[in-house]
This record gives C-alpha cells, structure tokens and sequence, in this order.
C-alpha cells in the first residue's frame, strides 16, 4: 500500500508538520471561499479528491461546509471516510464506515 495522503482542505496558514506523520500533505485550495458556494467547493476539491484512496485522511479544519462536501465525495467513492482530527494538542485517526 502506497503512503497515506492528508487532504488539507483549505491552507489556512497553520503548521501542518505534525500531520505529516500520517501522511504526504496534499493542499485542496487556498484563500478565501465564500462558505455558502457549495458548487465553487465542490469543483475546487473534486480533482484532488477524485483520485484519493479509502484509507487516505481529511484533515479536519476550515468551513463545516467544505469539511462537509470532501467527506459526501469520500463517502460517495469509498463507502468510508477517515478524518485527521486535531484536538488538546495532538492529531488523531476517526472513521466513518457508511454500511
């Protein structure tokens, strides 16, 4: 199995290298997104999404409603979806397995 990718969403100027320990960062897009233009978000992330595997990870961070439309094309390809959550100072691994 190739390495894992973290999914970066939206680069909001934060330290990511910590991420790096579960996988090659891939940033989605970049600036400001209108938090409404679910079409505008659905077309920045789907190319880099498209390709991912099941077990790659999103991480966790940015627009509920970008958050929320990487994980419909997560679910939608795979039936699964792994979240990279940073929370009291650490990173970890959630799942979600649609059945």
């Amino acid at each position: 199995m190739s390495k894992r990718r973290v999914f970066v969403l939206n680069d909001g100027g934060h330290d990511y290298r910590e991420a790096e320990r579960f996988g090659e960062i891939v940033v989605c897009s970049e600036g400001i997104i209108p938090k409404n233009d679910i079409h505008r978000m659905y077309r920045l992330l789907s190319p880099h999404l498209m390709d991912a595997d099941k077990n790659d990870l999103i991480l966790i961070s940015s627009l509920a409603s970008l958050c929320s439309v990487a994980t419909a094309i997560m679910a939608a390809n795979h039936g699964e979806v792994h979240f990279l959550v940073f929370a009291n100072g650490q990173y970890f691994i959630q799942d979600i397995v649609v059945d």
